[in-house]
This record gives structure tokens, C-alpha cells and sequence, in this order.
């Protein structure tokens, strides 16, 4: 999927005319795998057709699709004045509408086991 481009318009003009993809999945900072346990456990996770580990600047993230139950059918905040402050600091630019938003993705186990066998913890 192409991603659109910044012109420069104010956040809230993007956020009008995005399907919101940052309201449609969760995302836990992981430690990095370090052991044989922590792989095998990141390894499991990426059974579930929703899950995905995902790497960026360095830090390791675990996410798993979904959408948030207060996201109204054209895709804007029901309740926008009283967010969540993690959803205050995601704004455009910075988001995954207008750039991939991790360094390496992985959404199989096999992925993530070929992108092992090629780097070492």
C-alpha cells in the first residue's frame, strides 16, 4: 500500500482524511530476546495471525491488530478531548500513515527465525 505524503497540512486536517491505522492495532515496548526462553516465547506469539514483533531504533515491539472501541465509523476519536496521552504524542508526521514506522518486521515465526539466523543477540 503506497503511503500518502505530508503537504503540510495542520494534524487535525490529516487525521480527517486517514483510515487510522494508529487506532487499529496495540504496541508494547518488548526487552529485546536475549535467551533461548526469550525467543522461543516471541517465537509462540507469532502464531496468532494478529501479532507481529517489530524492531525500531533499536527497540523491540510486540503488537497485535485490533481497534480501539471508541474510533467512530469515519475513523476520528469519540473521544478526542479526552485521550489517552500516548495517543496525544502520536501525531503526523511521525506515524505509520506516512512511513513504514519500525526498521525490521516480522508477522511469521519463520521471519523472525531466518532474521536470527543472520545476526547475533
Amino acid at each position: 500500500m503506497a503511503k500518502a505524503k505530508n503537504n503540510n497540512k495542520n494534524n487535525a486536517d490529516i487525521c480527517k482524511t486517514c483510515n487510522a491505522p494508529c487506532c487499529r492495532d496495540i504496541t508494547m515496548l518488548i526487552t529485546k530476546p536475549r535467551s533461548k526462553a526469550d525467543v522461543n516465547e516471541l517465537t509462540q506469539y507469532l502464531h496468532f495471525d494478529t501479532a507481529r514483533v517489530f524492531i525500531r531504533n533499536n527497540k523491540w515491539y510486540l503488537t497485535f491488530d485490533g481497534k480501539c472501541i471508541y474510533l467512530s465509523k469515519n475513523n476520528l476519536c469519540k473521544k478526542y478531548t479526552k485521550r489517552p496521552a500516548r495517543c496525544r504524542r502520536h501525531t503526523p508526521p511521525d506515524c505509520e500513515r506516512f512511513a513504514d514506522f519500525y526498521d525490521v518486521l516480522f508477522s511469521t515465526p519463520e521471519e523472525f527465525e531466518d532474521y536470527l539466523s543472520k545476526i547475533k543477540l
